[in-house]
């Protein structure tokens, strides 16, 4: 099934055999495949199965194919390292049999430690003074593609709102670089926050990929290659966080976003990075 799937039903992981789990149904991501944070979000859950409750630190993800959303999805989980204050994980997700997904990931026992972050979102406009993405949309469905529409009709497990969204859908900006405000709603009744942490890597892909091909000459092809996440501090992603992203380079049919992820009150929660296939259609 396809449906957008709410936060309890991406984290619901069947056991099937010794450190396997599966996944029954799968989130579109609006293009007719699984979603890439789909396999980000329950490849670090069937991990965290497996390591104590300690804060995941590190992801780090390769796309291997395209993951069909009618069949069933299998992690399966080496347990790599179980240190003093590090446990590592690799897990390998398998539709039918064939490898679609590979993620290393790691999980820290907190230490006492120096903290300092950059400035975060002094000078952004709030949520609450931003644009639905829906809302742009419909009421700029004659400017923007039908594709996109009927996609953005569908809906999604992630709400987002668009700090300059002329820009980001037709601005010709040399900065290459968007910020927008993300919340996935359904988490409002995830209580544990270490399961925060995957729903933030599911949503954390969403957007991500597309600043690399802003001022793209064109109508681009974007593909997902992989994705790197840094956890930093708690987070709850049934709240709004900033999402604030860049891309510093792009050339030989590839392209590199990068994000700073924080929270309402200016907390650094996290860090992304995401190489993409950006092809000319």
């Amino acid at each position: 099934m396809t449906d957008v799937l709410t936060a309890s039903e991406l984290l619901a992981l069947e056991p099937v055999g010794p450190d396997l789990l599966r996944s029954i149904r799968n989130q579109d991501n609006r293009a007719g495949i699984i979603f890439g944070g789909q396999p980000l979000c329950q490849a670090l859950a069937a991990a965290r199965a497996t390591v104590p409750e300690w804060r995941a630190h590190n992801l780090s993800a390769v796309f291997l194919r395209p993951g069909n959303v009618a069949e069933p999805v299998d992690y399966a989980v080496e347990r790599l390292r179980d240190g003093r204050h590090f446990a590592v994980r690799r897990v390998l997700a398998r539709q039918s049999g064939r490898p679609i997904f590979d993620l290393l990931c790691s999980f820290h026992d907190p230490e006492d430690g120096e903290i300092h972050q950059r400035d975060g979102i002094a000078g952004v406009p709030l949520p609450e003074a931003a644009i639905g993405l829906g809302d742009f949309v419909a009421v700029n469905a004659d400017r923007l593609p039908l594709s996109l529409v009927e996609a953005v009709q569908r809906g999604f497990p992630v709400e987002l709102r668009l700090i300059d969204p002329d820009a980001a859908f037709f601005g010709a900006s040399q900065d290459r670089a968007r910020d927008f405000w993300f919340r996935m709603p359904s988490a409002q009744v995830i209580a544990d926050p270490l399961a925060h942490e995957c729903l933030l890597a599911f949503a954390s892909d969403y957007w991500l990929a597309g600043t690399a091909s802003i001022g793209q000459r064109g109508d681009a092809a974007v593909a997902s290659l992989n994705h790197n996440l840094w956890f930093h501090a708690p987070v709850d992603v049934g709240d709004w966080l900033l999402h604030r992203t860049d891309s510093p380079w792009a050339g030989a049919g590839r392209g590199l976003a990068r994000g700073l992820i924080f929270d309402r009150g200016g907390r650094l929660v996290a860090s992304s990075a995401q190489e993409i296939s950006l092809r000319r259609r």
